[in-house]
């Protein structure tokens, strides 16, 4: 695959959002349609929460689309080299139903996240994550700021 190629495919799952305006079964149903064109059965993305295979990455996925119905995903760098790509992205959102644990408090948040992706046969098979969670339940109140 080309250097555009992986680059076109992290942007078709992290335009995800796209979808939000679907009802939930329809959600579900769309992004496990895109997941299943996107990722490699085996996928696995290790984070500092464990790894976690492609099925658990989808629940997440769906449980933040639900607790922060306009979420975005702005990818701000990419870098290519290989069969992998480093990115640095901005999760924004406002949230609007619990969290986690956290009840809805309207606020909106920017947290940022690091990944390096690596491909096989032109789909994701491993991924490294790193999300700011402390700065999300920060922002949320959850958790006082030091």
């Amino acid at each position: 695959m080309s250097i555009e190629d992986n680059k076109a495919l992290l942007r078709r799952w992290f335009g995800m959002e796209d979808f939000r305006d679907l009802p939930e079964a329809e959600l579900e149903k769309t992004m496990r349609k895109v997941g299943s064109e996107l990722f490699d059965p085996d996928f696995v993305m290790h984070t500092p929460e464990g790894e976690m295979p492609l099925e658990v990455c989808v629940q997440h996925t769906l449980e933040l689309m639900a607790a922060f119905p306009d979420v975005s995903f702005p990818i701000d760098d990419m870098v290519v080299e290989g069969d992998k790509v480093a990115l640095r992205l901005t999760i924004r959102g406002t949230h609007q139903g619990p969290y986690r644990g956290i009840p809805a408090t309207g606020k909106k948040v920017n947290v940022g996240g690091i990944g390096i992706v690596r491909y096989t046969g032109g789909k994701f098979a491993e991924v490294w994550r790193y999300t700011d969670t402390l700065g999300l339940v920060q922002q949320l109140g959850a958790i006082p700021k030091q």
